[in-house]
């Protein structure tokens, strides 16, 4: 392309540098996205090589603040939670923008609702669909984690397609050795992004604790350090499990196998007209803030 743009990779849902999950995030708020092939877009995303790396372009229309793409190595995805809040955290900097409270994201899942909180960074999902799964593909799955599940798992719609399951407790999710190449063959077998896994805090001071993983190998990414998408689909999962009444916060923790400290808290809104939704909030910080050439 021949062109200079600016670039920052954001560590998401943590306060300490390098111990969230990361994205790369490139503004192409002033280049126009006819310009630029799915091509070259995933091409740099496999260059960076890390589990998303997102664009921002140009609203389709004055409904939203911008545009959003978001690129694993291998794939685009319609959405995805940490590079969200990251690429948030990001189009504020690019724009010098330290006032906004709220965001309308445009993005291949639609229109996300971003709210700005005394640093921290919320989005409200766009889906949340829940459907259950076969006792045969259960099976397949609880063989390649190596670990029988506690409930029956679920095929949660949010973004990517995750199976969501829970194990005894947060020790034996802390511990749990999948065999990826197993689980790669299931997930592609199924048409499913991963699993994520997810185990409660028995002694936990706040209630509705969880440790979460997030494993996707068919995606290249065997472990995922901090899943945004995934903590919807806990939530959305959790719901339909225990029958929240009321509002709900869900405290989740994930990342420590991978030398990462990872917090996120999933909530679940009571609408006014009785509907659930599904809201995920956490902290950004900016690790690198540069220019790259394209």
């Amino acid at each position: 392309m021949g062109v200079t743009v600016p670039f920052k990779q954001v560590d998401v849902f943590t306060e300490k540098p390098f111990k969230g999950n990361p994205v790369a995030v490139i503004n192409f708020l002033n280049i126009d996205e006819s310009e630029v092939t799915q091509e070259e877009l995933q091409t740099i995303a496999n260059w960076t090589n890390l589990s998303e790396t997102t664009f921002l372009f140009k609203p389709s229309s004055d409904k939203y603040d911008y545009k959003l793409r978001i690129f694993t190595p291998n794939n685009e995805l319609p959405f995805a939670g940490h590079p969200t809040i990251g690429s948030c955290k990001a189009f504020l900097q690019f724009t010098k923008n330290t006032t906004a409270t709220s965001l309308i994201q445009e993005c291949g899942a639609g229109a996300i609702p971003l709210v700005i909180t005394e640093g921290v960074i919320s989005f409200k999902a766009a889906m949340a669909d829940y459907e259950g799964i076969s006792t045969e593909v259960i099976a397949g799955y609880e063989h390649a984690i190596g670990l029988k599940f506690i409930a029956a798992p679920a095929l949660l719609h949010t973004g990517p397609e995750w199976i969501v399951a829970l194990v005894e407790d947060a020790e034996t999710c802390f511990d749990a050795n999948p065999n990826f190449p197993m689980l790669a063959e299931q997930t592609k077998q199924n048409n499913h992004a991963g699993i994520i896994l997810a185990g409660h805090k028995r002694n936990a001071s706040i209630k509705n604790s969880f440790e979460m993983r997030a494993f996707a190998p068919v995606m290249s990414v065997n472990e995922d350090p901090v899943c945004g998408s995934g903590s919807v689909a806990l939530a959305r999962y959790l719901q339909e499990l225990y029958k929240f009444e009321e509002t709900t916060k869900i405290t989740i923790s994930q990342g420590g196998r991978l030398q990462r400290d990872g917090h996120i808290v999933a909530s679940i809104v009571k609408e006014a007209d009785g509907s659930n939704s599904y809201h995920v909030a956490g902290h950004a910080i900016t690790v690198v803030d540069g220019k790259i050439t394209l």
